[in-house]
């Protein structure tokens, strides 16, 4: 009871109320700083799982595209070797008739 009382007559004196209001500033920006710092770690953390998971999901959409292009100037180069010109299949440019001398 006494403690309470002394408490109670601390609190009436200026300098203590001044401390606490200092102590209740100085734990909410700690409290701000901390909540910025975890934001941050959290952010780093799932951005590090996101990009590992990107990373292999690109290779594979990747080599399927490469896969399909090469799917696609085959069929391409076979098509125009049917009709009768001639494809070079490094650079997929059309070269000159062989009868004519010219570009169909």
């Amino acid at each position: 009871m006494w403690v309470g009382l002394a408490a109670v007559a601390a609190l009436q004196f200026y300098y203590v109320q001044e401390m606490i209001a200092a102590f209740v500033v100085l734990a909410v920006l700690f409290a701000v700083i901390a909540g910025a710092g975890l934001l941050v770690f959290l952010v780093d953390r799932a951005s590090d799982r996101t990009l590992g998971w990107i990373e292999t999901s690109a290779l594979a959409l990747l080599r399927t595209a490469r896969r399909g292009l090469s799917v696609a100037s085959e069929l391409t180069a076979k098509r125009a070797a049917a009709r009768g010109a001639q494809v070079s299949l490094f650079n997929r440019t059309r070269l000159r008739h062989p009868r004519l001398g010219t570009a169909r």
